[in-house]
């Protein structure tokens, strides 16, 4: 069953890829497919994972309902090159709220795990989300009236970083927390990422197109096999 896991997770990831690829060649309706079936197979991990382990835990449901989130998440951003434009930003915002849920519920998950919280670390949320305003105003990002919902994201993924980093440095030596921290850290390069992508004039980068993919759904795949080692 471990074997199954690992299978399902490394489809997951080029099913991701896939969807970039198709996103590039303006294939819409093949890009949602693929990128929800991405999505569908890293819950699938996580399955797997959790029938592997043979027995049921507080950690597996609640990073099942985390990654679930997120693959609502990946449809309501997907769905963005389909819908009518002035619908657009509305499908953006729903589709960062359900992943703004998946961050909360991670970093609940992270911190209900170390036991603990090394209160020193609350000024990563603090410089991370002054970074990224700081970025939107380098960079000028377009966000319109997103402005102010993505900079309440920025604050959650950022809780969820430290989070992450306070339940690694809690339990160093076991092998959860590690693929927690390292897929914390990837979904930061993500989003990061992403938030060029969409927000500047760079949306059909191929650098940004796959590196968002490949960093987000391998995240999503840590998270989810994360539940062998619990």
């Amino acid at each position: 069953m471990d074997i199954a896991a690992y299978i399902t997770a490394s489809f997951s990831v080029i099913s991701g890829i896939l969807s970039g690829y198709f996103n590039r060649l303006n294939r819409p309706m093949a890009r949602t497919s693929f990128k929800t079936l991405g999505s569908a197979l890293f819950i699938a991990t996580a399955i797997l994972s959790f029938f592997s382990r043979g027995f049921f835990n507080s950690y597996f449901l609640l990073v099942l309902i985390a990654l679930f989130a997120g693959m609502l998440g990946d449809i309501f951003l997907t769905l963005d090159q389909i819908v009518l434009a002035k619908f657009k930003p509305y499908f953006i915002a729903i589709g960062a709220a359900c992943f703004a849920v998946g961050h909360v519920l991670f970093s609940v998950i992270f911190i209900y795990v170390a036991g603990t919280f090394n209160y020193w670390l609350l000024f990563i949320p603090v410089a991370f989300t002054a970074l990224f305003v700081l970025i939107t105003i380098i960079f000028k990002f377009k966000l319109g009236k997103l402005r102010i919902p993505m900079y309440a994201y920025a604050l959650f993924l950022s809780v969820m970083l430290i989070a992450g980093v306070n339940m690694f440095i809690i339990n160093t030596s076991s092998v959860f927390s590690i693929l927690a921290l390292v897929a914390a850290i990837l979904f930061v390069i993500s989003d990061t990422i992403m938030g060029f992508k969409k927000f500047t004039d760079n949306e059909q980068n191929p650098l940004h197109v796959y590196s968002i993919l490949v960093t987000y759904y391998t995240a999503q795949n840590l998270f989810a096999l994360s539940i062998l080692f619990f």
